[in-house]
């Protein structure tokens, strides 16, 4: 059996005995949530930083998601300052008596000079930049923007901080899609290069279990998968999720926590 086999059976195995309470340590649960639907005048536009409302609909997406955590006992509603993060944080807040918290890191992806502009105008006023993103969007940044990679980076920590705030109990996190792609990639041990694979509609909602720390030398990942429509792939948009066979081979990022993350996506 191979290294990557051997080490999803140890994961998998490891994730039932804690789920039977044979371990006295209990994970720290993470609800991450996409906000709803943004109030645009064009389709297909980076928006990254830009303090857009969501419309009706938008209202309408984190209400469902309100309504499924209703019951679930949150020690704390988490938001990034974008207003867009923050209204729909509030939606889920309000149905526990809580207060949002608001953190800065956890605003979208900032792409700069692009923001406001189409992708086929991005193409046609930055080419040469456009083709160096197409060919590499983790580690290329827009001018005066951030890479993934960099926005990963200020992300990680913040996230660390909030898990390692709430031992063993229920948080929510209502982010962006860029943001919590790179949140995913990382609990799920993938490289950037695979942000994209993750699908994440408006209101899409994901569940993450931070496990304390193990012996084991690296993060291990299991996930469980639920996926209604697919959309086609392209920079800005995910491409249809699927699980990653280990001939992938992504490579592991350095932790932000020690431990393990279970994850299950649920989206749309």
């Amino acid at each position: 059996m191979s290294d990557t086999r051997n080490d999803t059976h140890l994961a998998l195995k490891r994730v039932e005995s804690l789920k039977r309470g044979k371990s006295r340590f209990e994970p720290t649960r993470l609800y991450l949530i996409r906000h709803g639907e943004l109030l645009k005048a064009r389709p297909n536009t980076y928006h990254g930083q830009m303090d857009i409302e969501v419309t009706p609909n938008g209202v309408a997406q984190l209400e469902r998601v309100a309504d499924r955590l209703a019951e679930v006992p949150l020690r704390a509603v988490y938001a990034s300052t974008l207003r867009r993060s923050l209204q729909g944080a509030e939606q889920v807040a309000k149905r526990h008596g809580l207060s949002v918290i608001q953190r800065p890191a956890f605003r979208e992806k900032h792409f700069g000079a692009w923001e406001g502009l189409t992708y086929d105008e991005v193409a046609e006023r930055f080419p040469e930049d456009w083709t160096r993103w197409l060919a590499d969007p983790p580690s290329v940044k827009p001018p005066g923007g951030e890479s993934y990679r960099e926005m990963q980076a200020r992300v990680l920590p913040a996230l660390a901080e909030i898990v390692a705030a709430h031992p063993a109990a229920a948080i929510a996190l209502v982010a962006h899609g860029g943001v919590n792609r790179a949140i995913l990639c990382h609990a799920m041990g993938l490289d950037l290069t695979h942000v994209f694979r993750i699908e994440q509609d408006h209101g899409a909602l994901n569940i993450i279990e931070f496990f304390p720390e193990e012996p084991h030398p690296k993060p291990l990942a299991a996930s469980g998968l639920e996926r209604r429509r697919p959309v086609a792939s392209r920079p800005g948009k995910a491409g249809p999720a699927r699980r990653l066979a280990s001939s992938d081979g992504p490579s592991v990022a350095q932790p932000a926590w020690r431990g393990m993350a279970v994850v299950t996506l649920l989206n749309g």
